[in-house]
């Protein structure tokens, strides 16, 4: 494939992409050798697409806040406890990521 622009061909080159803060190594793209700017193929960036969609939970579900003895609770699906490999009576963390987030996970 050739640069429109200067005429040359476009070497092929391993470089970083970031979108919305995320950063991924080693992305193959096209430079132009001559003004280095750099393109992605619909292939590259559908292996870009892909490599960002599996950073993403797999699994989300929305659970609306309940009472339980008179506290706030929030039931957890089989699937969610299946998934993070936890057991019921088993000991777990919970504390804010963020303002937005709530992490709960097993506690060692």
């Amino acid at each position: 494939m050739k640069c429109p622009e200067h005429g040359v061909d476009y070497q092929i080159v391993k470089t970083t992409y970031e979108q919305f803060g995320v950063i991924i190594k080693d992305v193959k793209a096209l430079r132009c050798p001559v003004d280095g700017e750099e393109l992605f193929t619909m292939e590259q960036a559908e292996a870009i697409r892909k490599r960002i969609a599996s950073l993403t939970p797999t699994l989300k579900l929305i659970r609306k806040i309940t009472r339980a003895a008179g506290k706030p609770s929030i039931y957890l699906p089989p699937e969610i406890v299946k998934q993070a490999d936890l057991r019921i009576g088993q000991k777990v963390a919970i504390y804010l990521a963020d303002r937005k987030r709530i992490v709960i996970e097993a506690a060692e």
